[in-house]
């Protein structure tokens, strides 16, 4: 890679670094929830456009949008970079989404600033995806055709390790209500029907199942809807499932187990139940290990330091829309040690996402985002090699159509 280049980048990345946690602290400032992020959307597409791209606000949904510098005429690669901006019930940024967007548009701006001085390179998209809460903006891209003339794509995760390739799972969400017959619970109990009884039996059921799945397949649950008062017999429950597994087939092995037990539970207290497999299941993250290889390489060249620990790398980081998008074009999806020892989805990780500390591993594995997709962009053999191992590994793995349910 041009030594020339390398530098342009990481000047472009450095001289926009307050900017840049700027952009953050809005977004974390100022959490939204799935498809109502209305402030993060505006922010970036501000900075975007006053940083020279070519922005499409509202982009298919109405907090997405797609911005895009060089022209991508001739032989050149054209490089997405994805944003994500929703935050979590109660918790705020969690996740850390608002350094993710940070690390995704520093990147663009160092890949942008090679461009202008090469315009041959190709094309930059940053591409703005809302609701990976679980709403599946990507697959609503997907389905738009968003990724088509894409060569690969790329997207880093805030976490508390450093991880080329973490594992991620296939998720399938499913809705579960029962219903019984109210009656007055002291006076004539034995006139009622207990949805509730249906749905703690249900809970248990699942927790009793847990015994005896593998350590990799995950279910956990909720009660969204427990009754009205004490003294009513529930009429009416909801609860609300994840099952998680890092194969489609373990998952709909899965599925089986746990329909078993929402059957039973309905059976047991005499209640009717009905369930719903949602639409949108999130596929596990296929990395193009070419890409990830790079990310690493250039990564450690900037002092970031990497787990060797093989039950941190096989252990899971969640699931994620990104893996939809990996079965579509070749992806890398690393993630990144912001300085704290907290996990995600707590009170404490939220805090980590603003704190200072994080800053400079957000920027440097922004540089190496951008670095490797600047290699890739000067050297086509590379280009050959990340498409050749993804045809090869998508040739496997079982065709999937976004936004569908392939479950039965």
């Amino acid at each position: 890679m041009s030594g020339d280049l390398s530098s342009v980048c990481s000047k472009a990345i450095g001289d926009a670094k307050d900017d840049l946690n700027h952009l953050s602290n809005e977004i974390w400032k100022n959490p939204e929830l799935a498809f109502q992020e209305t402030h993060a959307h505006n922010v970036l597409t501000d900075f975007l456009e006053n940083k020279g791209f070519r922005v499409e606000r509202n982009f298919i949904k109405k907090t997405g949008f797609r911005a895009t510098y060089g022209s991508g005429d001739g032989d050149g690669v054209h490089v997405c970079v994805m944003c994500e901006y929703d935050a979590l019930p109660s918790l705020g940024h969690a996740a850390g989404r608002n350094l993710s967007s940070e690390a995704s548009v520093a990147a663009a701006l160092g890949i942008q600033a090679a461009i202008k001085q090469q315009q041959k390179l190709g094309k930059v998209t940053v591409l703005g995806t809302p609701a990976t809460e679980g709403g599946g903006g990507k697959l609503d891209m997907i389905n738009e055709g968003c990724f088509d003339g894409i060569d690969f794509a790329m997207l880093a995760q805030p976490l508390n390790e450093n991880i080329a390739a973490p594992v991620t799972l296939n998720i399938l969400r499913v809705r579960v209500s029962y219903a019984g017959k109210a009656a007055h619970a002291s006076t004539q109990p034995w006139e009622g029907k207990n949805a509730l009884d249906a749905a703690v039996a249900c809970y248990s059921n699942v927790a009793l199942m847990r015994q005896q799945i593998k350590p990799t397949w995950k279910i956990n649950g909720i009660i969204t809807n427990g009754g009205l008062k004490p003294n009513i017999i529930p009429e009416e429950t909801e609860m609300l499932f994840y099952l998680r597994a890092p194969e489609q087939t373990d998952l709909m092995f899965l599925q089986q187990r746990a329909t078993a037990c929402f059957v039973a539970a309905a059976k047991a207290t005499g209640c009717e139940v009905n369930f719903e497999f949602l639409d949108k299941p999130y596929h596990n993250v296929v990395h193009n290990s070419v890409l990830a290889n790079l990310y690493k390489k250039h990564a450690e060249g900037l002092g970031l330091q990497f787990s060797t620990d093989e039950e941190v790398l096989q252990c899971s980081t969640g699931s994620t829309d990104m893996g939809n998008v990996s079965h579509v074009i070749p992806c890398v999806y690393p993630a990144f040690d912001i300085k704290t020892q907290a996990p995600i989805h707590t009170q404490a990780f939220t805090e980590a996402s603003s704190a200072p500390e994080a800053q400079q591993p957000v920027l440097q594995c922004a540089q190496a985002m951008a670095m490797t997709a600047l290699e890739v962009m000067q050297q086509s053999q590379i280009m050959s090699d990340i498409r050749n191992e993804f045809e090869t590994i998508d040739s496997v793995h079982t065709p999937v159509i976004a936004g569908t349910n392939p479950f039965p």
